[in-house]
């Protein structure tokens, strides 16, 4: 089958409330979310593998809020900048754990300042992460207590239902149909992980666009068994619960 050449596109991600799929595996953070009176001090650390919907729940969170989204490296200069808003949210706290020396010191400055000021005027302060605080290898220890005292939810991997939600979501997402009976075969085969889950979306995505093919049955075996050479499959299927629900409206 000849090949063609993909034009690098950018994806547009549905990230709207109703975009949103709850399942046991979510819905403790959504519940929490839903409830900024149950933060201790006024913030909330949420905390959940990569592209368990952090990203997505903190959009949702932000707009219901409007709320003031700050970059984890930009956050020193917003409150130099005189950072006033009531709700603030800041996502990718673990990034910290990577950084250089002098620039870790700073965001670390900058988040413990922000968090003073989101708290003296009793507002609310969403913080997203991969890994818990004790993870983090904060230098500043004031920091790094009131981190750890601070409300967390932690998002857990996908359960059945989020599995399937998850895989149609993201061919939804790149606009590729596909049959329920075909989602439901991916989803007794694939590694139950939300990596594991987009990446094997994604190479479906780049490989029926390479290829020009539909993605029946016979390519999606072939693309189950490269994932399998790269480990992001379950060695025996098995049968799952595959209801969703969605997220639900404000009181």
């Amino acid at each position: 089958m000849n090949e063609q050449l993909v034009l690098g596109l950018s994806l547009k991600e549905a990230l709207e409330k109703e975009d949103f799929f709850i399942s046991s595996s979510n819905l403790d953070a959504v519940t929490l979310l839903g409830n900024t009176d149950r933060w201790a001090s006024g913030v909330l650390l949420l905390v959940g593998p990569k592209g368990s919907g952090k990203t997505h729940l903190s959009t949702v969170w932000s707009k219901e809020h409007k709320a003031k989204h700050v970059k984890l490296e930009a956050v020193l200069l917003e409150m130099e900048k005189g950072l006033d808003h009531e709700f603030v949210c800041v996502e990718d706290i673990d990034i910290i754990a990577d950084a250089e020396r002098q620039k870790k010191s700073k965001i670390e400055e900058g988040i413990f300042h922000l968090i003073n000021s989101v708290g003296s005027r009793g507002g609310k302060l969403l913080i997203s992460s991969s890994k818990m605080p004790n993870a983090l290898s904060i230098g500043l220890k004031d920091l790094e207590s009131r981190l750890q005292s601070f409300s967390k939810t932690n998002i857990k991997e996908p359960d059945d239902s989020l599995v399937m939600a998850l895989l149609l979501k993201y061919f939804n997402d790149r606009q590729i149909y596909i049959k329920h009976s075909n989602l439901t075969y991916i989803a007794t085969r694939i590694n139950r992980t939300y990596s594991s889950i987009y990446e094997f979306v994604n190479y479906v995505d780049h490989k029926s666009l390479v290829l020009n093919t539909k993605v029946t049955r016979p390519f999606i075996d072939a693309a189950l068994r490269q994932m399998e050479k790269n480990c992001l499959l379950y060695t025996s299927p098995s049968p799952r619960d595959l209801s969703t629900s969605r997220m639900p409206s404000s009181a």
